[in-house]
């Protein structure tokens, strides 16, 4: 089709060109120097109608003809591939099973039912404002990284809920935005600040595809921000009491020693170079909630004293947490959740590496999702 298409339009520029040179062998040359060259009758292969354009323009049209085609026939080659590789790997597992027969009871050995602790993860998206694009697709990119280490922990949280903007931004609280910020919060039609609005939001419709709407586990308070978890939105119930709200920071000397059943641990939802000091104790106060950060102390860490602030990632918070509803140890669930360059020497974390290639798929949620869910099982 395309091919006929292209024929079409060398016919039309060839019998164009016949037509100038009899007009210049029969027209005077002042008269040829004011001479402007009629346009062309084509069919634009793209809308399938017919237009009037200059030779320069048709030639572009077929040009652009000539790509689509050979993009289309790469994909489907490509995808010819994938189906192949996946044809021929089903191969190499039947031929596996059949030459051992272990591999067919250990594949066919039900995956225990995980046992959910029963309290909560808020990671708070109230800080749209003072973040650049880069840095809000990059903790996008940790939201699907939270969402896998929880769909595939053997002990996961009871819910991930995500709250938008509330009346406490970090513009109230005093902080100025960084060069290429959001300034303001997107508003949805009836006026208020909605999460699905604000660039992190429009990351995560985007990457998802909209699925993290259905995300099992994960609750979506689109107005209200924090304040909704206890206050209500849109005629819902709240989802806890006020009372039982902590906010991690690392800007307290209020220090967890277990995680309790019923309680809400709130993270803040910022990438932010470390740029903002105190931000989330300052909402914290400011919302009149309780404050307390993990116990990141030498007395769990072999001795081990950290070199920097105790300023983690959301994904790096998540994963101590998680590390502790599975194993009941700080000690367990900090070495496998903190970086080792935050520390003198190394405190042996086998997570870091990995986790520095999951942080480096911001294009890509399924891919996050799937990163966080393949550490889960490998670490878990």
């Amino acid at each position: 089709m395309l091919e006929s298409v292209i024929e079409s339009f060398v016919h039309s520029w060839m019998s164009h060109q016949e037509t100038n040179e009899q007009v210049s062998e029969s027209t005077p040359d002042n008269v040829m120097a004011h001479h402007t060259a009629p346009p062309v009758e084509v069919v634009d292969p793209v809308t399938g109608k017919t237009v009037v354009m200059t030779k320069s323009a048709a030639k572009k049209i077929a040009r652009r003809t000539k790509r689509e085609q050979k993009k289309e026939a790469t994909k489907h080659e490509r995808r010819a591939r994938e189906r192949a590789r996946r044809k021929e790997r089903r191969k190499e597992v039947q031929a596996a099973k059949k030459t051992n027969p272990e591999l067919v009871a250990v594949q066919q050995k039900p995956r225990p039912a995980p046992v959910v602790f029963n309290a909560r993860v808020v990671v708070d998206l109230g800080f749209d404002d003072l973040m650049t694009e880069d840095e809000a697709t990059s903790l996008a990119s940790q939201l699907g990284y939270l969402y896998g280490v929880n769909r595939t922990s053997s002990h996961p949280f009871q819910e991930i809920v995500f709250t938008g903007a509330g009346r406490i931004s970090g513009q109230t609280l005093g902080y100025s935005p960084p060069q290429g910020g959001a300034n303001t919060f997107a508003r949805a039609s009836s006026g208020e600040a909605s999460l699905y609005e604000n660039r992190v939001g429009k990351h995560m419709e985007t990457k998802s595809v909209g699925m993290w709407h259905r995300w099992k586990r994960v609750r979506l308070q689109e107005y209200g921000g924090l304040e909704s978890i206890w206050q209500g939105m849109g005629g819902e119930p709240p989802i806890c009491e006020q009372k039982d709200v902590v906010y991690l920071t690392a800007d307290t000397d209020n220090t967890i020693d277990t995680l309790e059943p019923g309680k809400v641990y709130v993270i803040g939802g910022i990438v932010d170079r470390n740029r903002y000091k105190h931000l989330c104790a300052k909402k914290a106060e400011a919302l009149g909630l309780s404050v307390a950060r993990l116990p990141i102390d030498p007395s769990y860490l072999d001795g081990q004293k950290m070199q920097a602030r105790k300023v983690l990632t959301v994904n790096q918070v998540f994963s101590i947490l998680i590390g502790w509803t599975e194993t009941r140890d700080w000690t367990a669930a900090l070495k496998r959740g903190l970086p080792t360059r935050k520390f003198d020497t190394v405190i042996g974390n086998e997570l870091e590496k990995d986790e520095v290639e999951c942080s480096n798929q911001d294009d890509n949620e399924s891919a996050s999702i799937e990163c966080g869910a393949s550490l889960q099982r490998k670490h878990g």
